[in-house]
C-alpha cells in the first residue's frame, strides 16, 4: 500500500523531468493495477497495514477501480494535451486526486478517512472550474460543494460522538467502537452518521447537484464523478453499516422506501431526457438507489452485492460518459433529438454503444447482471412488497437504455453532423479498456463479493 502511494506521489515530478510524461504516468497507472489486482487473490480479512492505512477486499477493489479510471481518463483527455490547455497542472490534478481517493478507500483512523473525503472536493472544483467546458460551470461546482460540505458537518460531529464513546478512531478495531445511545433520538443519530454519504452517492432528494456537474464538466470529470466519486459515498455507507449493523434497523425502512421509488421516478425522468450526458447521470442515481437498498437489508447478501454493484456501475458508466463524449465531438451536439443515424456513418461505435448500453441495462455476461440479481433478492428478503418497485426499475431501465441506443443509431443524420470525424485508436483502445474488467470479473465475482 505504501510502495503503491510513493509510487503514484512521484508521478507529481514527472511533468517537470520528461516530456513524455502523459504515457508514462498513464503505463504506471496501468502496471499498478496488475501488481495491485494480486491482492485481490489471497482474499484477506480487514486488517492494518500501518498506523494510517487498512486493507480490504472492498478498500482493494475500489482502490484498484480509481487507478485504472485515472489511467482511461488521462487516455480520454487527449483534447486538453493537443489544445496545449495546461495540459502539465491537468495530469498533476488527477494524480492528486488519485492520491487522495487512494488514501480515502485505505485508511484506518475515522478521521483521517473524514478528512480525505472532504479533500477530494477540491481537484474535483478544479477540473470542473478549468477544464469545463459550458458557462455554468462556476455554478456547478459551487452546487456540489454546498450539497457536500452542508451534509458533511453533522457527519464530523456525530464521528466525534463515537470516539468520546469508544475511545477509539481505529476502524478495523471492530470491537471496541461502540455507537453513542445517549442522542434523545437514534434515527436522528443514525441519519446525522450517515448524511455525508448519502449526498455523496447521490441518494435521490439530494441528488440535483449530480446532473449539473455532470453536464458542465469536462470528459475526465464526468468519469471521474461517475466511477469514483460516487463510490466513496457507497464505501462510507457499507463501511458504517458493517461497524454498527445494530444501527441499521433504525433508518432501513425509510431509506429503503425513499431508494427504491427515487429509482422509479429518475428512470421516468430518463425516459423524458433529451440531454444523453443528463440521461447518464440520472441513471446513475437510480443504480446507487437500488445499492442502497441493499445495503438497507442489512443481510451479507446485500453488502456484497452493493459492493458489486458499485464496481459494475464504475466501469459502465463511465464508458457511456465517454461515449457521450465522443458522439458531442462527431455531432457538436448533445441532444438526443439532433443525434440521428450514427449507424449510418460510424457502425463500430454503434456496437460499443450497444454493448454498453446493454451492461447498463444489466444484461449477461456483465457483472451488473450478477449484481442486479444479488440486490433484487436482498432487498426482497426484507419484505416481498418492495417486488412492485424492483420490477418498474428493471423495467424502466431497459426501456430508456433501448431508447437512449434506437434513437441515436436509426434515423438520418442531421446537417450539424460532421462525418468526416472518425473514431480513433485510442478510443477504442478505451472502450476495450472499460469492458475487459466488465466481462472478465464475471468469471471470479468473489473478487468483489466477498469482504463481509
Amino acid at each position: 500500500m505504501l510502495k503503491l502511494l510513493l509510487l503514484t506521489l512521484s508521478l507529481l515530478l514527472l511533468p517537470m523531468i520528461s516530456k513524455i510524461y502523459t504515457w508514462v504516468t498513464l503505463l504506471t497507472m496501468i502496471l499498478s493495477v496488475l501488481i495491485y489486482s494480486a491482492t485481490l487473490m489471497n482474499n484477506a480479512p480487514y486488517s492494518m497495514l500501518s498506523e494510517f492505512s487498512s486493507s480490504d477486499t472492498m478498500s482493494s477493489s475500489l482502490s484498484i477501480l480509481t487507478i485504472w479510471v485515472t489511467a482511461m481518463m488521462i487516455l480520454a483527455s487527449t483534447k486538453i494535451y493537443a489544445s496545449n490547455n495546461a495540459p502539465k497542472l491537468f495530469t498533476t490534478n488527477v494524480v492528486i486526486l488519485t492520491t487522495i481517493l487512494i488514501l480515502c478507500f485505505n485508511a484506518s483512523n475515522i478521521f483521517m478517512f473524514y478528512i480525505w473525503f472532504e479533500a477530494s472536493l477540491i481537484p474535483t472544483m478544479i477540473l470542473i472550474m478549468m477544464w469545463g467546458y459550458q458557462p455554468e460551470r462556476l455554478q456547478a461546482s459551487m452546487y456540489l460543494m454546498i450539497y457536500t460540505v452542508t451534509a458533511s458537518l453533522p457527519m464530523l460531529t456525530a464521528l466525534y460522538k463515537i470516539y468520546m464513546t469508544s475511545k477509539s478512531t481505529q476502524l478495523p478495531m471492530f470491537m471496541s467502537l461502540n455507537f453513542p445511545m445517549d442522542y434523545p433520538s437514534l434515527s436522528l443519530a443514525w441519519l446525522m452518521t450517515l448524511a455525508g454519504f448519502m449526498v455523496k452517492l447521490p441518494m435521490f432528494t439530494v441528488h440535483l447537484w449530480l446532473p449539473k456537474a455532470h453536464v458542465e464538466a469536462p470528459i475526465a470529470g464526468s468519469m471521474i464523478l461517475a466511477a469514483i466519486l460516487l463510490k466513496l459515498g457507497g464505501y462510507g455507507l457499507l463501511r458504517m453499516s458493517s461497524l454498527f449493523s445494530h444501527m441499521l434497523k433504525y433508518l432501513s425502512a425509510p431509506t429503503m422506501s425513499i431508494a427504491l421509488t427515487g429509482a422509479v421516478v429518475t428512470s421516468m425522468i430518463c425516459m423524458r431526457q433529451p440531454d444523453l450526458k443528463s440521461l447518464i447521470a440520472y441513471s446513475s442515481v437510480g443504480h446507487m438507489g437500488l445499492m442502497i437498498a441493499g445495503m438497507s437489508s442489512n443481510t451479507n447478501w446485500g453488502m456484497q452485492a452493493s459492493l458489486a454493484m458499485m464496481v459494475a456501475h464504475g466501469l459502465s458508466s463511465s464508458a457511456l460518459f465517454v461515449m457521450a463524449n465522443m458522439n458531442y465531438e462527431i455531432t457538436s451536439t448533445r441532444s438526443l433529438y439532433l443525434t440521428k443515424g450514427l449507424m449510418v456513418i460510424m457502425p463500430a461505435l454503434t456496437m460499443w454503444w450497444f454493448l454498453f448500453t446493454a451492461s447498463n441495462m444489466a444484461a449477461p455476461p456483465s457483472i451488473n447482471l450478477l449484481s442486479e440479481i444479488m440486490l433484487i433478492t436482498s432487498i426482497m428478503s426484507s419484505t416481498i412488497w418492495t417486488i412492485i418497485l424492483l420490477s418498474f426499475t428493471s423495467f424502466l431501465t431497459a426501456a430508456y437504455s433501448l431508447l437512449m441506443f434506437t434513437s441515436m443509431g436509426h434515423g438520418s443524420f442531421t446537417t450539424s453532423t460532421n462525418p468526416l470525424m472518425n473514431v480513433k485508436s485510442k478510443d477504442f483502445t478505451l472502450m476495450t479498456m472499460h469492458l475487459v474488467p466488465v466481462v472478465l470479473v464475471i468469471l471470479k465475482p468473489e473478487l468483489i463479493t466477498n469482504w463481509v
